[in-house]
């Protein structure tokens, strides 16, 4: 998919198109289509396009509204677009002519700063307004674009990646020690607005900016959690509607230029995706092509109970499918490290599962190589379409069965107490070593008061089954869609995950959590289970054992130890040092080349391979901004 970037000046008539040239260079990834300019005025917008729709081609961005008054740029692809050309009017001859951005142009002009609220997809736009100096940007309700942006009393600027808005040179090389220790704990509190420097911001999803002469302001125009619950007539009603949403949100994302692919795994999310699709496929004579990573070695010792291997499963939800060719990738070309390295390079900023970066990337580039420019995932199912549901929701001798009369007495007090009083309670119970879950130095946790601060979260505070999901989406906050964006662009691919669909998710959090758990059999992630009875295979649809991608990491560790003890060594050597606690890392590396346990393997990913993405990522930050002082 296509990006945007911009640039206002308070002062200079002259700096636009010069810093637009700079960002279109830092955009590479995003352009293979070539690129698109506007400026004037010490304003301008851009375009980096990547045609992944059939309309796709007759995208020219930025565009001029000489009538209006105004520049705009967008990137889009649009989930509501028969439903969007009906309301603007546009005839349905030349329908075929209109790109999805050009649609989003429409939308504009139509609503203006109320057209967010008549898009659905992957979008984002810039619309600037010369005559009052106005900036208007917008992003899409989940982030599945992104938009990071740099401000000063006499600059701003926007973009898509970090590294455009860095490429100017003007923005301080300046870490959020707090975003830093919030990433290695695992807290998902630097989510949002912020980044991993200081000096540059993200719009978050649903939300919009406005930059005038006398101020930079940013509104919510959504919000999921405002869902209400929806009954219908029984069970079978919520599958025959789940399916309905279900369906649209793949439908909708296949279409395509070229050739489509689809990341598949053991589970329940990945496997209604691909299946789903490839029926859908089957009607036009097509293939979907389905990558599975592959361990390479038994791994059986390090996921106990869970599925090491999910190639197995994948193999028969392809077969069941019957137009699914599997594409089992071991990934051996990326090396756990070399994965964190080359993600940082791309995205810019820590990411949460640096464990997994390696098949990841491996995958990428085995859909890349197979001429593959749309890959389908499933990756934000767990609190959506596979809601595993809550106990607590399902009648009372259900309860007392599942968790016996003291689990049960436990979750009745535990959810009476006060939220006023719970950041108490948690720190009572707290571990005085709570830190050594990752590799943060204590000296850090302690200096930023960690440990309470995170006991006053509201959001660690998830009472009902439904504040449990928002919890793990982060409506309004979530990164997730930025690191698909960035991901996405480098290896040529558009990352479209139907789970993510704003309709189906809707839909699905409105259903009543008792739904999502079948007493009669005990089944969980019942409505998934229900809806895909005919699709998926039972030893698929059924299975209760989780799958664990990246079980040989361990082993991938321990054929490159050359590589790890140089990594460790470049971290000790450097400002690292200060964040990361690197002497307990070499402790958890040597405790991970002995023992083929669960432990070993859950501390290489959180203490272990999170650290060294940390570590890695506070050394270049430094380094750059040790660079830009000597100049």
């Amino acid at each position: 998919m296509s990006a945007i970037y911009g640039v206002v000046s308070r002062d200079d008539p002259h700096v636009g198109r010069a810093c637009l040239s700079v960002m279109a260079r830092a955009l590479a990834d995003f352009g293979r289509d070539g690129f698109g300019e506007w400026a004037e005025g010490g304003a301008g917008l851009g375009q980096a396009r990547r045609f992944t729709t059939p309309e796709g081609r007759f995208e020219a961005m930025p565009v001029v509204d000489r009538l209006e008054g105004f520049a705009f740029t967008a990137a889009a692809r649009l989930d509501n677009r028969d439903e969007l050309i009906r309301e603007l009017g546009v005839c349905v001859n030349d329908a075929a002519r209109w790109s999805d951005s050009h649609l989003v142009f429409a939308a504009y002009r139509r609503f203006r700063e109320a057209a967010p609220e008549h898009l659905l997809g992957d979008w984002c736009f810039a619309a600037w307004h010369p005559r009052d100096r106005r900036l208007f940007l917008a992003r899409d309700h989940f982030g599945n674009t992104a938009i990071y942006y740099y401000a000063d009393a006499r600059f701003f600027a926007f973009a898509a990646s970090q590294q455009a808005l860095l490429a100017l040179g003007c923005v301080a090389q300046e870490l959020d020690e707090l975003y830093l220790a919030q990433y290695l704990i695992s807290w998902p509190a630097y989510h949002g607005e912020r980044t991993s420097r200081r000096a540059i911001r993200r719009l978050p999803p649903a939300h919009t900016l406005t930059l005038t002469p006398e101020h930079c302001r940013t509104r919510l125009y959504w919000r999921m959690e405002d869902v209400s619950e929806l009954r219908l007539p029984g069970r079978a009603d919520y599958v025959e509607a789940f399916r309905a949403h279900f369906d649209q949100a793949v439908r909708v994302r296949l279409r395509a230029n070229g050739e489509i692919g689809s990341q598949l795994s053991s589970g329940l999310d990945s496997g209604s995706v691909a299946t789903t699709a490839a029926s859908m496929l089957a009607q036009e004579g097509k293939r979907l092509r389905a990558f599975t990573w592959a361990p390479t070695v038994d791994a059986s010792s390090f996921v106990g109970a869970d599925i090491g291997d999910e190639v197995p499963l994948a193999r028969l939800t392809a077969a069941k499918a019957g137009n699914i060719d599997l594409h089992p990738d071991s990934c051996e070309q990326v090396t756990p490290i070399a994965g964190i390295r080359r993600t940082l390079d791309i995205y810019g900023d820590p990411v949460h599962a640096a464990g997994n970066l390696f098949w990841l990337i491996g995958l990428r580039q085995a859909a890349q190589r197979s001429g593959c420019q749309v890959l389908l995932i499933g990756q934000l199912g767990n609190a959506g379409t596979s809601w595993q549901g809550d106990v607590l929701s399902q009648p009372w001798r259900y309860q007392l069965k599942e968790l016996g009369l003291n689990g049960f007495a436990r979750r009745r007090v535990r959810d009476a107490v006060p939220d006023r009083i719970r950041p108490a309670i948690a720190r009572t119970r707290l571990d005085a070593q709570w830190y050594r879950s990752s590799a943060i130095r204590p000296e850090l946790a302690s200096r930023l008061d960690l440990a309470n601060r995170r006991s006053e979260d509201p959001v660690q505070i998830a009472r009902s089954p439904l504040d449990q999901r928002f919890a793990i989406l982060q409506p309004g906050r979530t990164i997730i869609g930025t690191v698909k964006a960035a991901m996405g662009a480098h290896f040529g691919l558009d990352l479209r995950d139907p789970t993510g669909d704003i309709r189906l998710l809707s839909f699905v959090l409105s259903v009543p959590d008792w739904v999502f758990i079948d007493p009669a059999t005990g089944t969980d992630r019942w409505l998934v289970r229900a809806a895909m009875a005919d699709r998926l295979p039972d030893e698929v649809r059924l299975n209760r054992r989780r799958g664990r991608q990246a079980s040989d990491l361990v082993h991938r560790l321990r054929r490159t130890p050359i590589e790890v003890e140089a990594t460790l060594d470049e971290l000790d050597d450097g400002p690292a040092a200060a964040y990361v606690d690197v002497s307990y890392m070499r402790e958890v590396w040597r405790n991970t080349q002995h023992n083929d346990t669960p432990d070993a393997l859950r501390k290489a990913r959180t203490v272990l391979l999170r650290g060294i993405m940390a570590g890695l990522h506070v050394n270049a930050v430094c380094a750059a901004g040790a660079a830009k002082a000597a100049l």
